[in-house]
């Protein structure tokens, strides 16, 4: 019982990323950008275009993995 909220709490995390990875690209790859710098590393998209496409289609990914890790977890749950 406290794993599934756990896993839940998880997802809705894990959603919530997911949401804003489709909507706001472009703020998580600077947020990245930037996080990396603090450890002295630069990193740069080659095709900002080809990153914020590709940005979005892992939030989409993102979402749908957590959806999947519920929906198994409530299915595992039936079984015992």
């Amino acid at each position: 019982m406290i794993l599934t909220m756990i896993l839940k709490v998880f997802a809705a995390v894990g959603v919530a990323f997911g949401l804003l990875m489709i909507l706001k690209p472009a703020t998580i790859i600077k947020l990245h950008i930037a996080t990396a710098a603090k450890s002295n590393w630069r990193t740069e998209p080659i095709s900002m275009e080809k990153e914020l496409r590709n940005m979005k289609f892992r939030g989409v990914i993102l979402i749908a993995l957590c959806f999947l890790a519920v929906r198994v977890c409530q299915l595992a749950c039936v079984i015992r």
